[in-house]
């Protein structure tokens, strides 16, 4: 007899957990979000079928006690800046291995977020980590799907906010590379990814680049929040630029 849907939700406060945990509660899934903070969920906590466990979404203890109740584990945990106390390879690598090594010992279904661009070899320490997570989920033993977002937007993201932000206090705002191309994708097109794959068998054992519809520019980014009521903001780019600007460009395309 098949059991009843449980997804547990590794991240579910962030960006995307926010999109897709109200619309598996809307799909009737029991759903069971693990915040490091309850507070944080807030949002979350009058779903219908949405429990809210507060502890470390990482902690061995935590995935031993919690994935052998799910039938699905969603790990949205991710950091694009690193820390003294959170660097890529604790959250990323070591957190993928957590995570897929419960999964395996649990019996439960693995969507992983990864990045767009994501190899052990990769130009970044971000995307060699994500590369890095890919090949231990993989090699774990359970059955997994891994998607690779663009850089994903929507109205509380990252990206676009951070332009805004900096346009709204600089007069002109500097780009290392104004016309590298990107894809970005939709944040509520990235839940219904996930969200279709925890019951599609044909996704298993892949891993999906997941981009937009229209191929953008940086400097075209930048034109709708420079329209602001603060006036007119003007962005300039040089083609070259400083080595670490234009890693620093490179890293936040491909870690939002």
């Amino acid at each position: 007899m098949t059991r009843p849907r449980h997804v547990l939700v590794l991240g579910g406060t962030g960006f995307v957990g926010r999109h897709l945990v109200p619309q598996l509660a809307a799909d009737g899934v029991r759903v069971t979000v693990v915040a490091r903070r309850r507070e944080y969920a807030r949002h979350l906590i009058l779903l219908p079928t949405v429990q809210v466990v507060e502890a470390d979404p990482l902690d061995t203890a935590t995935l031993a006690r919690l994935v052998p109740g799910a039938t699905d584990v969603v790990n949205l945990v991710g950091i694009i800046n690193e820390t003294a106390r959170e660097t890529f390879a604790e959250v990323h690598v070591e957190g993928a291995r957590k995570v897929a090594e419960a999964c395996a010992r649990g019996g439960a279904r693995l969507v992983h977020m990864s990045a767009i661009n994501a190899d052990p070899a990769g130009p970044s320490r971000y995307l060699r980590s994500k590369g890095e997570a890919e090949a231990l989920v993989a090699a774990a033993g359970a059955p997994f799907t891994i998607f690779r977002p663009s850089v994903i937007f929507g109205r509380e993201d990252a990206f676009l906010n951070l332009f805004a932000t900096l346009l709204g206090r600089l007069p002109v705002l500097p780009l290392a590379a104004p016309d590298a191309k990107f894809q970005p994708v939709y944040v509520a097109d990235v839940a219904r990814a996930f969200a279709h794959a925890l019951h599609d068998d044909a996704t298993l054992g892949s891993a999906t680049t997941s981009a937009g519809r229209r191929c953008t520019r940086s400097r075209s980014s930048c034109a709708t929040p420079a329209r602001s009521p603060a006036g007119p903001r003007r962005s300039c780019g040089s083609a070259r630029g400083s080595p670490h600007c234009r890693r620093a460009c490179s890293s936040s395309f491909r870690a939002t």
